[in-house]
């Protein structure tokens, strides 16, 4: 992409112009003879024609294939797809999903995924200024199939559509009552998924309405429930027992470190650790209920009325371990026996375990009108508004205001009926339950995101040349995005165990145009049945950062009628979000090394020892946690992210064997301007060993008077991250019938040749913070069908990896089995009964990471998962 010229000036207003013209131009009679087969829309081209194979790769993904494979949401089905990869949130999210469930194509990050219904944008949906779409909010019981573009699709879309598009497509021209129900559960007894969804629609001679309701019911699954996830691991002494230094007990800053009481009440070096296992949630429980539908309506012989709704209310929960806290307890506190301010950290055990709760309401409506125009061979046209809203509220319980726990320790203020004096040095279970009702609070915080969208668009061939006819699409689009996040005041105030939090609230506008040809170059020559261009061109104006391009080239080249060779050369962006460019400072604790920790075994000359010495003034100084609270920073003037994308591919389907198709896809994909965190721990190495000035002011940190820890550490966003991916994929199919059976034999694969953020190399690793980047991830299924049944059989396979912070682990392979069959009672009704991971297979361990003792979402979770489903129609 290059900066705004006098071409995209001229390209601006001529796309302004011809789309404006298209779309106002009056409505004239259109010959319907002129075509006798039906053209459609294909996901990544605007373009209606009659083939599905486009230049770009795209897998189509129908609503049977859904309903037979027991997930209750679109999340579960694609995040088991092996064009996903890297770290999604879903059902297995227990801590800070905020019960969000995303798509990760390609393993760059939900934001680069961008999700269309029926073609138009899906709000961004979640807690508040969400940068992507909670999937949630989708009901199952709508889609008629999903169709996913693997390809950069910025300058048909525009921004967002860097790692592929998602487009879900629902059901239309639906006649009749469809009842569909469905129950699962693993054979542990938990996890249990219900479902009832009921779809009705009718049509007359102008008008078609369909409408539905659907209900999700989903629990819980507890991490002690698992002897995986277990302290330590079934079988093994692996496996961390997730060794938190804030106990239930008192920890205190004094002598060499962190001190606690022994048995007899004596102080000692702190050796405990914290088990928060028996607290946490494996999978969360959740609850949905959904209202959909569209209509439309015939105008006259060529304008259509059409409109579509979308209401979808989620209720979530999760679950962590008691809350934990840190002080200054000052000297003349009860209890104080060092007579100087100390240091001092407890976990919370008294009041119980964090409850997260979301309550979340999405809404989207379209209205809108689409035609043709008796022009040339005729043109397709539409207009449409898109309004999208979100709200949710959040709750947590079981916190602590700690400006009431400071008043509990100050003689001066407690010691009367209003506020109880504690003795914060006693042991666990000790503290009155006067003082747990004046410290704790449910802290309610609100958010929530909107969106307005209008399009036009026209389409259709232009004029003939000798290889076929040159046809085009061209639009105009005006969206408008905002979003915002207001936590508790107590949290804003810094006076909440958690971590303080700023409010969010921003938004933007962005104008945009675009153009797109589908030009036939030769046809029926030597080693050329068809041979055809695709170009396509978008301009952008946003009202934060300016204006921009972004094109598209592809080349799809028929060498007859088993052979196609497809190409495309395209750039693509993702514009900064909301709460990239707006967002309240935030806390979080990250898994660092603190440079001073053990510093007087270093040179006394060296930087780092006078750098540390100065601040702390303690050789034996010792951090005894591996977290370390920083707080994210936003940033109003980020840039865009900017990508360059390439595929090349083969489509054979051999004349000689009916039913059978193959595909080979490579990609590549490579980022730049990448909107990332800082990398915090380099930064404080350079800071303390090297002196880097700069380093130690992009941090901005403060330390503890007390205990020498840090008090504070800053992580801003910034523009400068890379990311440099490529890989192939491959599907094989083969349709057939023997024995009187109709048989599908399908594969699936993807290999990832190539990954890497920021320079860091994360091709064939897993880590707890990245997610997994399996080289190999393979689907296999095979589909029998009879006059009134059929079954499939699924393996699903992902390869070993390294863990990336243990380079000498290896994590092993994965293979997973899944099994459902249907019987068809006459036309009406289908029964289907289905087992997922048949053979029980527990996730692999990665000894890195501490949550669950592997990674929550590369694997499955629950083991074997036995479902039944239903379906009625009339």
């Amino acid at each position: 992409m290059t900066s705004q010229t006098a071409i995209s000036k001229a390209l601006k207003w001529a796309l302004l112009g011809s789309a404006a013209i298209a779309v106002s131009a009056p409505v004239f009679a259109a010959d319907s003879s002129d075509s006798s087969v039906e053209k459609i829309e294909v996901t990544g081209s605007r373009i209606k024609r009659t083939d599905m194979e486009t230049a770009s790769p795209v897998s189509v993904i129908s609503a049977d294939d859904i309903k037979k494979s027991g997930y209750t949401s679109v999340a579960e089905f694609l995040d088991n797809s092996t064009f996903s990869s890297g770290s999604n949130l879903g059902a297995s999210s227990n801590n800070g999903s905020g019960g969000t469930a995303t798509v990760n194509l390609r393993g760059l990050g939900a934001a680069r995924t961008l999700v269309l219904v029926n073609g138009r944008r899906m709000i961004n949906s979640g807690t508040g200024a969400d940068s992507s779409v909670d999937l949630n909010a989708i009901p199952v019981a709508m889609i008629k199939r999903i169709e996913v573009l693997k390809d950069g699709a910025s300058a048909v879309y525009g921004s967002d559509a860097v790692a592929g598009v998602v487009n879900i497509i629902t059901k239309k021209d639906f006649e009749g009552i469809e009842v569909d129900g469905s129950y699962g559960g693993t054979g542990r007894g938990d996890a249990n998924n219900g479902e009832i969804n009921m779809l009705i629609g009718g049509n007359t001679d102008k008008a078609n309405l369909v409408l539905g309701v659907s209900y999700v019911d989903r629990s819980k699954a507890m991490q002690s429930s698992r002897g995986y996830s277990a302290c330590p691991r079934d079988g093994s002494e692996e496996g961390a027992c997730f060794g938190s230094s804030y106990t239930g007990n008192p920890s205190v800053a004094a002598g060499d470190g962190y001190m606690q009481q022994d048995a007899d009440g004596n102080w000692v070096a702190q050796t405990d650790t914290f088990n928060y296992v028996p607290y946490q949630y494996l999978y969360t429980p959740q609850k949905r209920f959904s209202t959909f539908g569209n209509a439309s309506y015939q105008l006259t012989d060529n304008v259509q009325l059409f409109t579509e709704f979308m209401w979808n209310k989620r209720t979530s929960s999760q679950q962590l371990a008691p809350s934990p806290f840190s002080m200054t307890i000052p000297a003349d506190a009860s209890g104080n026996i060092w007579g100087e301010d100390v240091g001092y950290k407890r976990r919370m055990t008294d009041a119980g375990p964090r409850g997260y709760s979301q309550v979340v309401d999405t809404n989207r409506y379209v209205i809108g009108a689409q035609g043709t125009l008796d022009i040339h061979n005729g043109l397709d046209w539409d207009v449409s508004y898109v309004y999208g809203r979100n709200d949710a509220i959040s709750k947590t319980t079981n916190l602590q205001n700690t400006a009431k726990i400071l008043d509990t320790v100050d003689s001066s203020v407690c010691d009367n009926e209003s506020i109880p004096c504690a003795d914060w040095f006693a042991g666990e279970g000790e503290l009155s339950q006067d003082v747990l009702d004046y410290v704790d609070y449910t802290d309610q915080s609100t958010g929530g995101n909107t969106m307005d969208d209008v399009s036009g668009n026209i389409s259709g061939d232009l004029f003939e040349l000798p290889a076929g006819m040159f046809s085009f699409a061209a639009g105009v689009e005006y969206r408008r995005e905002s979003g915002w996040f207001e936590p508790d005041a107590i949290t804003v105030e810094g006076d909440s165990a958690q971590s303080q939090q700023d409010p969010t609230s921003g938004s933007y506008d962005t104008k945009q145009a675009y153009a797109e040809f589908a030009i036939p170059v030769l046809s029926d020559i030597f080693m050329v049945k068809d041979l055809s261009v695709e170009a396509a061109i978008r301009y952008f104006d946003y009202s934060n950062f300016g204006s921009d391009n972004t094109w598209k080239l592809g080349v799809t080249w028929r060498i007859n009628d088993d052979i196609m060779l497809r190409g495309v050369r395209s750039t693509a962006f993702r514009a900064p979000s909301v709460s990239e460019l707006y967002g309240g400072a935030v806390g979080d604790f990250a898994y660092l090394s603190d440079p001073c920790d053990g510093y007087g075994s270093a040179s006394t000359s060296s930087t780092l020892y006078q750098k540390c010495d100065s601040e702390i003034g303690n050789t034996n100084y010792s951090y005894t946690d591996s977290q370390i609270e920083v707080t994210d920073t936003s940033d109003p003037n980020l840039k865009p992210e900017q990508a360059d994308t390439t595929t090349l591919g083969l489509v054979w389907s051999p004349s000689f064997l009916s039913g059978f198709s193959a595909t080979v896809d490579y990609y590549k994909i490579d980022i730049t301007n990448a909107i990332g965190e800082t990398d915090e721990q380099s930064l404080l190495d350079s800071c303390y060993e090297n002196d880097n000035s700069s380093a130690c002011s992009t941090l901005n940190y403060t330390r503890s008077d007390a205990s020498g820890d840090f008090d504070y550490v800053e992580r801003p966003l910034t523009n400068i991250g890379t990311e440099n991916i490529n890989g192939v994929d491959t599907n094989v199919r083969y349709a057939f019938n023997a024995f009187n059976l109709g048989f599908v034999a399908n594969l699936d694969s993807s290999y990832l040749g190539k990954f890497e953020q920021d320079g860091v190399d994360l091709l064939n690793t897993i880590s707890g913070d990245e997610g997994a980047y399996a080289r190999w991830k393979n689907n296999a299924s095979l589909a029998v069908s009879g006059d009134a049944w059929d079954a499939k059989w699924t393996v699903r396979y992902i390869g070993d990896m390294q863990d990336l912070n243990y380079s000498d682990y290896k994590v092993g392979s994965m293979v997973y089995n899944d099994l459902a069959g249907s019987y068809h009672f006459g036309d009406n009704t289908t029964v289907t009964l289905g087992v997922n991971n048949m053979f029980d297979r527990d996730p692999n361990y990665v000894p890195s990471y501490d949550d669950a003792n592997t990674v929550v979402s590369a694997y499955d979770l629950i083991g074997r998962y036995f479902y039944a489903k239903f379906s009625w129609r009339m």
